[in-house]
């Protein structure tokens, strides 16, 4: 399997690529958040554990860009063995492979990185349960059990469930969501059966996407906060310029 090189100038590199990528491509990303973690990055006891739909192509962007960014913490990202073989230098931030196809080989992925993040205190995972892209209205999302399976593995970790959503709102360029929900502590020797660990994680993810979806649907975005703010719309710029002008006149 490919694991994470690690590298501190290489994560700034793909740090940057994630930003300028989304200025590019998006007006803002907006975040909401229910709870902070339980404390500073340095003094956590136990690895962080984010997880989330995958509706696009840009969510291991924004992943990247949340846990650096606004946890400071040092990310994971379980990614496709393929496209990391072609992406090779995702894996100086934090990225390692996972072959699907292969179950023996998929295990070894899911052993390696329940080994890796309770070495360092302020290690956080992003994961992706559905495993592919997936419309982000579908219902419910379609779980694969590996992420129980690290959460059992590990023991003592804290998980967050994170819904993302997309949106053309009154601008050119789309409008990205992502809302975290409070945290859910797991103990070292807590009995957890994958089966059912797995359907109340997809329940409840389930339950914050519908949630997402009605606030932003009746603009209830008074909670959120501007983590990055992209490119303007044409007729913003526009009327920048009318602006412009027409104080010049005065």
């Amino acid at each position: 399997m490919l694991k994470a090189k690690k590298n501190f100038l290489g994560e700034l590199l793909v740090f940057g690529l994630c930003r300028r990528s989304l200025w590019r491509s998006f007006h803002s990303v907006q975040l909401r958040v229910a709870e902070p973690v339980p404390a500073p990055p340095s003094k956590l006891n136990a690895p962080v554990i984010f997880y989330s739909n995958h509706s696009t192509w840009w969510d291991g962007y924004l992943a990247h860009i949340i846990l650096r960014q606004v946890y400071n913490l040092d990310p994971y990202l379980m990614m496709d063995e393929q496209q990391l073989k072609k992406y090779w230098f995702f894996s100086w931030a934090g990225c390692f492979g996972v072959n699907r196809e292969n179950p023996r080989e998929a295990l070894k992925s899911l052993s390696y990185i329940a080994a890796e993040l309770p070495q360092k205190p302020g290690r956080g995972l992003w994961m992706f349960p559905q495993g592919e892209i997936t419309p982000q209205e579908a219902r419910p999302p379609g779980f694969h059990s590996g992420l129980a399976y690290i959460i059992r593995s590990i023991g003592n970790c804290y998980i967050y469930p994170v819904s993302f959503r997309f949106e053309f709102m009154r601008e050119q360029y789309p409008d990205i969501f992502a809302s975290i929900g409070p945290a859910m502590h797991f103990e070292a020797g807590q009995k957890i059966q994958l089966k059912e660990l797995t359907a109340s994680l997809e329940q409840t993810l389930s339950k914050d996407l519908d949630q997402l979806r009605e606030d932003v649907t009746h603009k209830r975005l008074d909670n959120f906060v501007n983590v990055l703010q992209g490119k303007g719309s044409t007729d913003t710029t526009f009327d920048s310029l009318f602006n412009f002008f027409n104080k010049s006149k005065i």
